[in-house]
């Protein structure tokens, strides 16, 4: 079987498709959608994709939190307290899956695109902002060098360079 190569532009806006896509899945879809994922990109031996999620974790556990506490409802304690709610906790928990299928999308349609060939996916899908006054080359530019900066950074670095902004700040 032959394999179909598309260009980076279309694998780019794939990914956006599946996360608009994922707005409109219900709980039992969503997982069985993430977990299709999980499956190829285990079978592709996909480390990056565990590398994004392990990054995001904090992220992921959130939305359960805020809505847990947000949302009103039956409480999971039968105490007179301020406590999270089921409805919230099942919100959150929808959000939260959302979250993670639309890391795990992006990362099976980037999969394998050099940092050139995302870039030029970008400046191919920017190009009609030219008529609004972007220079898309410029902006590319940029980007291009903020994601291999943030490559470079790891946990440590990022702490590192937080505490040095930290410490530069002038008092108040």
């Amino acid at each position: 079987m032959a394999h179909i190569a598309l260009h980076p532009s279309t694998r780019i806006l794939l990914g956006l498709s599946l996360i608009v896509l994922s707005s409109a899945l219900g709980g039992f879809a969503l997982i069985v959608s993430i977990v299709i994922l999980v499956s190829w990109l285990y079978q592709c031996r996909d480390s990056v994709a565990l590398r994004w999620v392990r990054r995001a974790r904090y992220l992921l556990i959130v939305p359960p939190i805020l809505s847990g506490y947000v949302i009103p409802g039956t409480g999971i304690l039968p105490l007179d307290v301020w406590v999270p709610t089921w409805e919230g906790l099942t919100v959150g928990a929808t959000q939260s899956l959302r979250l993670l299928f639309a890391l795990l999308a992006l990362r099976a349609c980037l999969r394998g695109l050099s940092a050139k060939q995302l870039m030029q996916g970008l400046v191919t899908l920017l190009a009609p902002l030219r008529h609004f006054g972007l220079k898309v080359e410029q902006a590319a530019r940029r980007l291009s060098l903020t994601m291999a900066y943030m490559n470079q950074l790891d946990g440590r670095k990022a702490r590192d360079l937080l505490v040095g902004i930290q410490q530069t700040r002038p008092p108040l």
